[in-house]
């Protein structure tokens, strides 16, 4: 079990690195898009639904990191309430919730691929299945690293956030 936990972390340095290629692009395109349309008085058509589809990757990715490192926002009302043991057992079942959500995001971001393929994006005149790979692709990324957080809960391994044991 601890080489598929480290086998998704090395996976998740690539995202990280897709991830800062994907904000850099997306704000030197806004940065020149600015430039151009203030300065030049000349506009890309292109920047921006360049930039829509890098930021929906961006949060896809970003979620699938966030929640590897525990960092999505929760609400702990209930959470802080119960013993240790009841919250761990809560924790699972919130996290085999949340992978049946992205089980099914796959599922239906797969389809989604499949249906708009034949398309082209208005501006950059891409089939639209690539911008829409976003999709099965954050959901893939979401679905490994919710496994890796309920394997290290299932094996009682201690994670930290905020100082306070899990």
């Amino acid at each position: 079990m601890n080489k598929i936990i480290q086998l998704i972390d090395s996976i998740n340095k690539g995202i990280r690195i897709v991830l800062a290629v994907s904000l850099g692009t997306m704000s030197v395109v806004i940065i020149a898009q600015v430039i151009f349309r203030y300065l030049f008085h000349h506009t890309f058509t292109w920047a921006e639904e360049l930039s829509r589809y890098l930021m929906v990757l961006s949060v896809f990715l970003g979620a699938a990191l966030a929640l590897r490192t525990h960092s999505l926002i929760a609400v702990e009302v209930l959470a802080e309430n119960i013993s240790v043991a009841k919250k761990r057992v809560l924790k699972i079942i919130v996290y085999l919730l949340c992978l049946t959500f992205f089980v099914t995001l796959l599922v239906v971001g797969i389809s989604m691929v499949g249906d708009v393929s034949r398309q082209l994006s208005p501006a950059l005149q891409i089939k639209m299945s690539i911008p829409y790979l976003a999709i099965p692709i954050g959901a893939t990324a979401l679905i490994l690293n919710t496994i890796v957080v309920l394997l290290e809960l299932i094996m009682n391994k201690n994670t930290e956030k905020n100082g306070e044991t899990l």
